[in-house]
């Protein structure tokens, strides 16, 4: 009686987790085609000269990656084209080898830093230091290790332009993925983002979601700067998320864009290097809340298990429904046409994502308790100071929300 009850219970479950996923295929389906890919992009502006373009990014231990990812950048067209390196107390090669490239090209400018002030993560500090040494209409905020085609600025850069009003474009890397593990992971991880901030929604000024990708944050330099550039999320571990929100939240225009055959990342190797590339910022994106984290690996169980375990249980109905759940799951996978080198199929074990993305979660709280903080970068933040400084950003968030309203 008990194993039929249980039964019970998975197969309803499963199949509310289910309408979840035909839901927000359903609402996807009316904005398809909304968000622009980069490569669709003409690579000519007509009307207005180039606007000037900086692009910043900070490196840390980057020697493996950073010649080819700097290279990439110098090998653009971009007619106006300025590109700042932080070396933030790099101990291998990076910052010789980043020097030797600025002495062959000017358009390169190296900045090293010795020290890290109080109040600030190690990025932050060294993107805002790079913002300031930058005279440019437009910053380009990437990584270390990003990979750019030949045009793929002049393109991203022609689309903000013609999008008249847009003051960030957020461009999602093609991410680089070599194992089947790795795409299911990706897969089910990029689905909850939607979930979370849906695509079609980040346009809109009403709504609250909010996107950013640390391999490129496109912005206006004014509105970076109205803002107080990295200041209000100095300590935010997610930064990339941050900047976005905050420039959404004060009334600035963000645009989604897709990045695929453009830009390109080796987010991390392999599944375990997932798991744990998240330990720094996944418990930080619930705000350092343990109940939140609880609720989440709830909702990650609910959605990303209980639909497949609800095709073996219950009565027909609600297999069916788990069936069509899966199915919507299949059909929002193959609208990423090839990007990260997800396929539709990959849906099908979506299971295996959500497990390891649990796994993700609660190592990353757990570590972050055990170590009194997050480390990041060889250097620990502490716990209490980070949730201070998440509450007084959220709380300047509330304000600049109501204020722009």
């Amino acid at each position: 009686m008990a194993g039929a009850t249980v039964a019970g219970v998975v197969a309803y479950a499963g199949a509310l987790g289910a309408l979840c996923w035909i839901s927000l295929l359903l609402r996807a389906a009316r904005h398809i085609g909304t968000v622009p890919r980069i490569k669709d992009q003409p690579s000519d502006l007509p009307g207005p000269a180039w606007p000037s373009l900086a692009v910043v990014f900070a490196a840390r231990d980057e020697e493996a990656g950073v010649e080819r990812a700097v290279r990439s950048l110098l090998a653009q067209d971009y007619p106006d084209l300025r590109v700042v390196a932080v070396d933030d107390r790099s101990t291998d090669r990076t910052g010789a080898l980043l020097d030797t490239l600025a002495v062959a090209d000017s358009r390169l400018r190296v900045i090293h830093i010795c020290t890290l002030p109080a109040g600030w993560l190690g990025k932050t500090h060294a993107l805002q230091v790079g913002a300031e040494a930058a005279d440019a209409e437009w910053l380009l905020f990437t990584d270390a290790d990003v990979i750019f085609s030949p045009g793929s600025l002049r393109r991203a850069v022609g689309l903000a332009v013609r999008q008249q009003h847009t003051d960030l474009l957020v461009v999602a890397p093609d991410m680089v993925t070599e194992t089947f593990a790795e795409r299911v992971f990706l897969a089910f991880f990029l689905l909850l983002l939607a979930i979370n901030s849906p695509p079609w929604l980040v346009t809109d000024r009403r709504s609250k979601a909010a996107v950013g990708a640390g391999a490129f944050d496109l912005v206006r330099a004014g509105a970076f700067r109205s803002v107080g550039g990295f200041e209000r999320i100095a300590l935010s571990v997610d930064d990339d998320l941050r900047l976005g929100q905050v420039l959404k939240f004060a009334g600035y225009h963000v645009v989604l864009a897709m990045g695929q055959d453009e830009v390109f990342v080796r987010w991390h190797v392999g599944l375990g290097g997932m798991i744990r590339g998240l330990e720094k910022n996944f418990f930080a994106a619930l705000d350092f809340r343990p109940g939140q984290a609880v609720l989440v690996g709830l909702f990650l169980a609910w959605v990303g298990v209980l639909p497949w375990l609800g095709l073996v249980v219950g009565p027909w109905w609600t297999r069916l429904v788990c069936a069509g759940g899966i199915g919507a799951v299949a059909l929002s996978l193959s609208q990423a046409r090839g990007q990260n080198g997800m396929a539709w199929y990959h849906g099908l074990f979506l299971p295996v994502g959500a497990v390891a993305l649990m796994i993700a979660l609660y190592r990353s709280t757990w570590l972050t308790y055990r170590r009194g903080g997050v480390r990041w970068r060889g250097h620990l933040y502490p716990l209490p100071v980070l949730r201070d400084h998440v509450r007084r950003r959220n709380a300047w968030l509330r304000e600049v929300w109501l204020s722009t309203r």
